[in-house]
């Protein structure tokens, strides 16, 4: 990232400097976890030479700063921001990581066995690589350290772009009964037959394995709501595959009911502007919810919903 320009030596030295002041502190790692936030935010917002609009990219460096002075003001400002929050009634927090598409077996394993509420904002179906919108931090905290590292963070996450597609994905055979995914996924087979660039051949993949992941979500999902649970997606739609629109929250909505969630309705939250097509470009809430009475399978389903029934 150097040779790049994403950041100078001189300024990646004193990045570094302080990382290892921070590894020598005699204090907890929660601690140290946020002195790291802290000076990776300066190193991302300040010291490099990162740019988004939206797309990552190098633009000139900035003038000459103070990080050690930067990262202070940046400490005592979340530092004042804890002291706020620190007395507020249920203001907890955690931050599990894990693939989205199999969550439940992830949050049961910490404890967790119902919630009453999604609120998210999930990948769209575009070519953003999220993983390199992030590499600066990704590299610098040392968690990517080689190609292998930066596949298992990919191979974790939901396809939503053409360098984040691998040989054995198959969650596109989710949603081979989708009339309208099949119709779209033959505008841009159509559409890509000619091009001669690799990723472009691989659009009609991204879309399949996009929507059948959200879809393993969505069934997912479900075995962690409590019955009545409500759900808020915000998604956009695209045209980023060769200007074919993707109604995103329409063919999701779709999805969900075929899962088994009420409820769905979608409402306008924003337009936003596309570089690609030159127009607005709608984003969208998806509101749906659990069923209130759901199949009892079992002993334990069958506790829970008296349970529920008698709250």
């Amino acid at each position: 990232m150097v040779d790049r320009g994403w950041i100078s030596n001189q300024r990646l030295l004193k990045a570094i400097a302080i990382k290892l002041a921070i590894k020598k502190l005699e204090t907890p790692d929660a601690y140290k976890n946020v002195l790291h936030l802290a000076l990776v935010t300066e190193v991302v917002n300040t010291a490099s030479n990162v740019r988004f609009g939206p797309e990552l990219y190098c633009g000139q460096q900035r003038k000459r700063i103070n990080l050690l002075a930067n990262f202070g003001q940046r400490v005592r400002l979340m530092s004042r921001d804890l002291g706020i929050v620190r007395d507020m009634v249920g203001a907890t927090a955690r931050v599990i990581s894990g693939d989205a598409r199999s969550c439940s077996a992830l949050l049961r394993r910490k404890g967790y066995r119902r919630f009453h509420a999604v609120i998210c904002s999930p990948p769209y179906p575009a070519e953003h690589d999220y993983t390199r919108n992030s590499r600066l931090e990704l590299a610098f905290l040392e968690s990517v350290t080689d190609r292998r590292s930066l596949q298992k963070i990919k191979k974790g996450m939901i396809r939503s772009h053409t360098k984040g597609i691998y040989v054995g994905d198959s969650d596109g055979e989710l949603v081979t009964n989708s009339k309208r995914i099949r119709q779209i996924e033959s505008i841009i087979r159509k559409k890509v037959k000619n091009k001669r660039h690799g990723f472009a051949r691989l659009y009609p993949k991204v879309l399949v394995e996009y929507f059948g992941g959200m879809k393993r979500h969505f069934e997912d999902v479900m075995k962690i709501l409590a019955p009545g649970a409500r759900c808020a997606y915000v998604v956009g739609d695209q045209s980023s595959y060769l200007q074919v629109l993707i109604p995103t929250a329409q063919i999701l909505g779709e999805l969900a009911r075929e899962v088994g969630f009420r409820n769905v309705r979608i409402t306008r939250w924003r337009s936003r502007w596309s570089t690609t097509t030159s127009r607005r470009i709608d984003e969208n809430i998806l509101l749906m919810q659990r069923p209130k009475t759901v199949a009892v399978t079992s002993r334990r389903d069958r506790r829970e919903k008296h349970y529920v029934g008698k709250r």
